[in-house]
């Protein structure tokens, strides 16, 4: 059985020495969670101030973070560099502030807490470092995020059970079918569904709830839910809300949901309009976005929302804006924030109440604001706390593999750099928003570069190599086709530079295993044209290609190994890829070809949308020593020495409105498609080449991934915006700038 806690890269001495330096969580090593039973290691009723009988009014203040993902330090392992919008030790900084003003705060954590950002070098810790971050925070509440689900059970029962808080979700429960956790045919949850909370004599209501895309996501690796079963998320909040109410009858009722606003076509804005009646505020994580909204009860949840933050900026709510929310009005809507991810803020609710003639508590009104950590200090008790996790992560990530010989970015054109940005040549720079590249387009979204190509044939020569069947003897599998996207824009190798280990977490973020499956050729035609409909529609006039907001950037993927196909963007969604052959001979739609994936994708796409089913897949890399695609990268650049990027150069595809990329980095004349002919008109050249000065911006969403809506086009003046800051150009393509 695969032990995804363990990473052969964090030395038993490490691990050993870390172990001394749990603290926060040591009264709870010895709780466990029983089979079968809901865990629940929280008072029923957690209280807060005093009584109340002396107030008359009171603001209770409702704080949350979300999508944390492993980022206790301001700073991001994969590219071993500070990070201004991130980190624990800054929300802190901001939580005591805020704690200073009102001591009686409930904070919350919304889930996707304990992975990423190298956080899974220390999962063999009896209570991992981020939990104890939560504690060492005083957080009241953790809601699972899907993430947390991402190793085995054991991870996240240890986990749960040193949290010092109360750990909610009201749809996760045990499995009544199995046949290791008899529940006698009861429906048994695994978390309680909310947590009440006594403020000043108020009460207060959190309901939980987790994604129950859990078991797909997870599918190839039943062992992280072992026993656990996930029920629909609208009707899981619905019970356990009006549970809360009919039992408690709190006075404010909180949302904590790990959910997105639109996921599954309903989502919180479904859970919103559904239930606007019964919730105050909604805090919601899971979409990494930035958002203050307001849903009514009679919205068609799957339209966008009411933004009632000022200015749109997602920070503070605008009052002119938004409808008072009191006790007249309170059963006709609620306000929906979320934090961003990593912590770019904290996202705040403040409910002003009062008492009425027969001393209830009333609400008066609410107040969202999130909270930006940009320009705040890091919390020294927390840094000093945790400096031996900090200290530990970057030497980890500075550890040299390799060498890297050639470039894995060509530019495209002999004047520009390799750093990744197709206009400029440019790697990524920092300005207040974060790291970007100038256009948000990486060339390896838009040409076969060996740096995707590398990940591809990493994962051809992994399974060829070791794939093996129950009893160990080898399967001997010839890959046709493998699939791998670019998930990070600050992606790059480039000629002389040491290969770290930070390398390989920058190209290959996730913890991903690695899946071979057998795939008939129509399924594998039907999931590259989703893969493309990442691409927008191309517009005659267009100098760059633009994003689908609708698509997140690691849904897309690159096809490498024995393929060869084109993909022309000029037509709609599902007719764009042309095959022209798999191993040499014609595409077949109806042959089956052996394709390499990683098991999210696995689970969450080939297996949700029927192109596969469970007895196609032929092997998966859990029993390996070195199971993550990731280290795949790792353990085969240490033991090449030097990374040859000759080696990993496949020119099997590319896009029709481009054209093929020549072996010295340049596009081919021959196949010169209509997007690099538009540079070459005299309105495209000259846009063209203010682009590539930087004195024009591209047009971007505010959203998860910033991404790039509409494409730069000679014949559309709105597609664009003139950039006024000279001195800092990336600083004058904002969103701020871009608002203006």
């Amino acid at each position: 059985m695969k032990l995804t806690t363990t990473k052969a890269l964090l030395t038993t001495s490490i691990a050993l020495a870390l172990v001394g330096c749990n603290s926060s969580s040591d009264d709870n090593n010895d709780i466990v969670i029983e089979e079968c039973q809901t865990f629940n290691n929280s008072p029923e009723i957690i209280v807060k101030g005093g009584n109340g009988d002396e107030l008359t009014q009171q603001t209770i203040t409702i704080a949350a973070t979300g999508d944390m993902h492993g980022r206790i330090f301001a700073h991001d392992y994969a590219t071993n560099r500070a990070d201004a919008n991130a980190g624990f030790t800054k929300i802190s900084t901001l939580m005591q502030e805020e704690r200073a003003q009102n001591p009686d705060m409930v904070l919350i954590d919304l889930g996707d807490t304990v992975q990423g950002n190298s956080a899974e070098l220390f999962n063999d810790l009896p209570v991992h470092p981020v939990v104890e971050t939560l504690n060492a925070m005083d957080f009241d509440v953790w809601v699972p995020g899907n993430h947390e689900f991402d190793f085995e059970r054991s991870f996240l029962d240890r986990n749960l059970a040193g949290f010092n808080g109360s750990a909610v979700s009201s749809n996760i429960v045990w499995d009544k079918n199995s046949t290791e956790c008899d529940t006698s045919g009861e429906e048994v949850d695994f978390l309680k569904g909310y947590q009440i909370f006594e403020i000043n004599g108020a009460k207060v209501a959190v309901v939980g709830l987790t994604p129950s895309w859990v078991t797909n996501w997870q599918s190839s690796s039943p062992e992280n839910f072992r026993n656990l079963g996930f029920k629909e998320e609208l009707e899981s909040v619905r019970a356990a809300v009006d549970e809360a109410i009919e039992k408690y009858s709190p006075d404010v009722v909180i949302g904590a949901l790990h959910y997105g606003r639109k996921d599954g076509g309903t989502g919180v804005h479904k859970i919103a309009v559904e239930l606007a009646d019964r919730f105050d505020v909604i805090f919601n994580g899971h979409e990494h976005s930035k958002h203050i909204e307001q849903v009514f009860a009679n919205n068609d949840h799957s339209q966008d929302m009411t933004d009632i933050s000022e200015g749109g900026s997602n920070e503070l709510e605008d009052k002119e804006l938004s409808i008072v929310h009191n006790s007249e009005t309170r059963h006709n809507s609620v306000k929906v924030i979320e934090p961003g991810n990593w912590g770019w803020a904290l996202a705040k609710a403040e409910i002003e109440l009062e008492k009425d003639a027969q001393g209830q508590w009333q609400i008066v009104d609410t107040t969202l604001a999130n909270r930006t950590v940009n320009g705040i200090d890091e919390d020294p008790a927390i840094q000093q706390q945790f400096q031996h996790i900090h200290d530990q992560s970057i030497e980890h990530a500075e550890t040299t593999v390799g060498i890297v010989d050639g470039n894995f970015v060509f530019p495209g054109y002999d004047a520009l750099g390799v750093g990744g940005d197709e206009a400029t040549g440019e790697g990524t720079v920092e300005n207040s928003e974060g790291a970007r590249l100038y256009t948000t387009i990486h060339m390896a979204k838009v040409a076969d570069m060996p740096l995707v190509d590398l990940i591809n044939q990493i994962q051809i020569k992994n399974i060829e190599e070791k794939a093996v069947d129950a009893d160990n003897n080898p399967l001997n599998l010839s890959v046709d086709v493998s699939a791998a996207a670019l998930f990070s824009d600050e992606s790059n190798l480039i000629d002389g530079q040491e290969y770290r280990n930070m390398d390989s977490s920058n190209l290959y973020m996730y913890d991903n295993q690695l899946v071979a499956v057998s795939m008939k050729g129509s399924a594998l035609k039907e999931y590259m044209e989703w893969s493309y409909g990442y691409l927008n529609q191309w517009q005659d006039g267009d100098l760059i290609v633009s994003f689908n907001t609708d698509v997140r950037a690691y849904n897309y993927d690159h096809f490498d190994g024995t393929i060869q196909y084109v993909v022309d963007i000029s037509k709609d969604e599902g007719e764009r890829i042309t095959i022209s052959e798999i191993a040499g001979t014609a595409f077949d739609p109806a042959a089956q070809y052996t394709v390499a994936v990683n098991d999210y994708r696995y689970s969450s796409t080939l297996i949700s949308k029927g192109w596969i089913t469970e007895d196609d897949m032929l092997w998966i890399s859990a029993d390996e020593p070195v199971y993550a695609i990731r280290d795949m990268l790792t353990a085969y650049v240490n033991e090449a020495g030097t990374l040859d990027a000759e080696q990993f150069v496949n020119q099997n595809w590319y896009i029709k409105q481009f054209g093929k990329m020549n072996l010295d980095g340049t596009w081919d004349e021959a196949t010169k498609g209509d997007i690099l002919k538009a540079r070459e008109t005299e309105e495209g050249s000259a846009l063209w080449k203010k682009l590539q000065n930087k004195e024009i911006c591209v047009v971007r969403d505010d959203n998860r991934d910033n991404s790039l809506v509409e494409a730069v086009n000679y014949k559309n003046d709105s597609s664009y915006f003139i950039n006024t800051d000279k001195e800092n150009p990336y600083e004058g393509c904002t969103h701020a700038a871009q608002a203006k």
